[in-house]
C-alpha cells in the first residue's frame, strides 16, 4: 500500500491549464458523477471514490456518504480520506475544516493538488464506463392492415350488440303478449286453452318487438 510514485511534491501545486468546468468534467468522468461546481466537492465523496480507483481497498466505500448534504457528513468522508492517505504513508494533511465550508478557493486549490497527485499515481487506472442511456421506446405506428383488422372487430362487436338488443326486445314483447292473455282469461274457465296460447307465444320465433300483429292474431284465436 506504500508504493507511491515519487513524482509529485506533497504540497499544493499548479495543475495543468484547465478551466473550472474542465476540472469538474475531469472529476465526473472518473466517478460517473453529476457535479456542476467545484464547491460541491467539499463533501469528500468524490475524493474517496477516486482514491479507491488508484488504490483498491484503501478505504471502505460502503461507509462513504455519497449523498452527503451536511457538514458533519462532509467531515466524515474527508476523515476517511485522510485516514486512507495516512494508511498509504502519504504525508498530506487535508484542510478539512476549510473544505467543508464549501468555499470555492479552498476547494479549487485542493482539487488542483489532488489532480496532480492522481495523474502521477493512476497511469494504469481505467476510467469507469458511463452508464448506458436508457433506450427510448419508439411509438408503434399502426399499419393500414392493423387498422382494418380493428375496424372489422368493431363491426363484429356492433353486430353482436344489435343481436342481443333484438333478442331482448323479442323476449319483452312475448312477455307482454302473455300478460295480455292472462288478463283476458282470468275471468274465464278455460285454463287449457290459455296454456296452449302461452306455449305458442313462448316458442314463436317470429315474434319481434314492435310487431303488434301477434296481439290481433291471438285475439282472433281466442
Amino acid at each position: 500500500m506504500s508504493d507511491l510514485k515519487p513524482t509529485i511534491a506533497l504540497t499544493s501545486v499548479n495543475s495543468e491549464n484547465m478551466s473550472r468546468h474542465q476540472m469538474i468534467e475531469w472529476v465526473n468522468n472518473r466517478v460517473n458523477g453529476k457535479y456542476t461546481k467545484i464547491e460541491e466537492l467539499c463533501s469528500g465523496a468524490a475524493y474517496c471514490q477516486m482514491l479507491e480507483l488508484v488504490y483498491p481497498n484503501c478505504l471502505n466505500l460502503k461507509r462513504v456518504k455519497l449523498n452527503a448534504k451536511l457538514e458533519h457528513e462532509y467531515f466524515h468522508n474527508l476523515k476517511m480520506f485522510q485516514s486512507a492517505l495516512t494508511k498509504l504513508k502519504l504525508d498530506k494533511i487535508i484542510p478539512m475544516d476549510r473544505l467543508i465550508k464549501g468555499r470555492f478557493q479552498d476547494n479549487f486549490e485542493f482539487l488542483q493538488w489532488f489532480m496532480k497527485f492522481y495523474e502521477s499515481q493512476a497511469g494504469h487506472v481505467e476510467l469507469p464506463k458511463p452508464e448506458p442511456p436508457k433506450p427510448i421506446r419508439k411509438r408503434e405506428v399502426l399499419s393500414e392492415k392493423t387498422s382494418n383488422d380493428f375496424k372489422h372487430e368493431i363491426d363484429d362487436m356492433n353486430a353482436k350488440i344489435a343481436q342481443i338488443i333484438e333478442a331482448r326486445d323479442q323476449a319483452y314483447h312475448k312477455l307482454r303478449i302473455i300478460e295480455n292473455l292472462i288478463n283476458e282469461e282470468m275471468n274465464k274457465s278455460e285454463p287449457v286453452e290459455v296454456c296452449k296460447e302461452l306455449i305458442k307465444v313462448l316458442y314463436d320465433q317470429s315474434a319481434t318487438a314492435g310487431n303488434d300483429s301477434n296481439d290481433s292474431a291471438i285475439d282472433d284465436g281466442i
